[in-house]
């Protein structure tokens, strides 16, 4: 895909009209805190390099944006963008409405501007991801043997034409890479790369995943039961029965791993879909300790920034998403064909600066991205047709749903 390099976007946007004023320059440079600072992620080193305006050993495209920085005459400079470390964005919109394709542009900003490793989170359901797939690296857990079909969609959100049966296929045949992982360790430390995108599965067998909260401080020690130690622990008598912890909630230990490893420093953006799946709103413990889970991430949320981890939400209904993690949020991004929030209707961590509904009637392909204080109209292309798959790919493994099911 090809896109305008970001430095020279933000030319343009220094001679668009602003939808609201109707003079130059655009609202995204207007209200800097709204969407750029979401978007160029700084460190504390990145503020000696522009008060010494030394760009040296930066790509070109963060060069670019840094010389546009430190520009006297352009409309941002660095103070303007207020936050160091990571960021992040709660996006939400009905079905159909762009949250994939949008987010698609934004991970190519990211990786473009910041050089940061992009992870989308895999599950055996959604492969929204796939119009990525030329330039993914799928990581699955190593020793586990998985199966990948490209089937029809479920949900009728397909072409005309993607009624077929379900066939076998080769994973590295349709992404860029596929690699595998011993552990959190190995994965975050070895795996994942600077600049990539990355579609990364869970580990159901949990390796490191107690380890490393118990690392952590100011985070109770999770819990994890695998499906084969669960199975084990049924037909011992001496042991007390286990039911297995659902594999998703490896997620809580990947993300708690960012504030405990020293070994690697790495910008990284998750990127989680349907993010009510994971967090689930009024979640219990019922089912693998959720809820301890869910406040143990909110807990460590401030360090995640701190230590260069954006985070993503993707949902249509922010509600369905605990109120643990929304509260915790700064960016809200919301986009045509659902109403925008206004006043002190928080669905974030901060007040939304809309007073007025604007975006329920807005065209597909525009969206509003806010936070405090600030807000931007934006929009964004489809996808070329030619990236786009008629279907989904699971990716399932049939060693666990054998163990599952006895």
């Amino acid at each position: 895909m090809e896109m305008t390099p970001f430095p020279k976007l933000l030319d343009r946007l220094e001679r668009t009209p602003d939808p609201v004023e109707g003079t130059p320059p655009h609202s995204t440079l207007r209200h800097p805190r709204a969407m750029l600072d979401a978007i160029v992620h700084t460190s504390d080193m990145d503020g000696f390099r522009l008060d010494f305006e030394d760009f040296s050993g930066l790509s070109d495209a963060r060069k670019g944006v840094f010389e546009y920085l430190t520009d006297p005459d352009t409309s941002v400079d660095d103070s303007d963008l207020e936050t160091t470390g990571g960021s992040d964005a709660l996006i939400h919109g009905p079905m159909g409405r762009g949250k994939t394709t949008s987010v698609s542009t934004f991970i190519a900003r990211w990786m473009e501007v910041n050089g940061e490793a992009v992870v989308w989170r895999g599950t055996p359901q959604r492969t929204e991801w796939l119009p990525l797939a030329p330039w993914a690296v799928v990581c699955l857990p190593e020793g586990i043997e998985y199966k990948v079909q490209l089937a029809p969609p479920e949900d009728d959100s397909g072409f005309a034409e993607t009624d077929f049966e379900p066939i076998e296929v080769d994973l590295e045949d349709i992404v860029w890479r596929v690699e595998r992982y011993s552990d959190l360790d190995d994965l975050n430390n070895n795996v994942l790369m600077s600049g990539a995108f990355h579609v990364v599965y869970p580990d159901p067998k949990f390796r490191g995943c107690e380890r490393i909260t118990r690392q952590a401080s100011e985070c109770p020690p999770l819990e994890y039961t695998s499906v084969w130690e669960s199975e084990r622990r049924r037909h011992d008598p001496e042991l007390d029965e286990e039911e297995p912890t659902p594999t998703s909630h490896w997620w809580f230990s990947w993300l708690v791993h960012h504030n405990v490893n020293e070994q690697r420093s790495m910008r990284t953006t998750w990127v989680c879909d349907e993010a009510s799946n994971l967090f689930k709103h009024h979640a219990s413990n019922d089912n693998g300790g959720l809820s301890t889970k869910i406040d143990a991430v909110s807990q460590q949320y401030v360090d995640f920034r701190r230590n260069g981890l954006s985070f993503v939400l993707l949902t249509q209904k922010p509600r369905e998403i605990s109120w643990m993690i929304r509260k915790k949020m700064r960016w809200g991004v919301t986009l045509s064909g659902t109403d925008n929030p206004t006043g002190s209707d928080e669905i974030i961590g901060v007040r939304p600066p809309m007073s007025s509904e604007m975006t329920s009637t807005w065209k597909l392909g525009r969206g509003l991205f806010w936070t405090s204080g600030q807000y931007t109209e934006f929009g964004w292309d489809d996808l070329p047709r030619r990236y786009k798959v008629p279907g989904k790919l699971r990716i399932i493994s049939p060693e666990v749903r054998r163990v599952s099911a006895k």
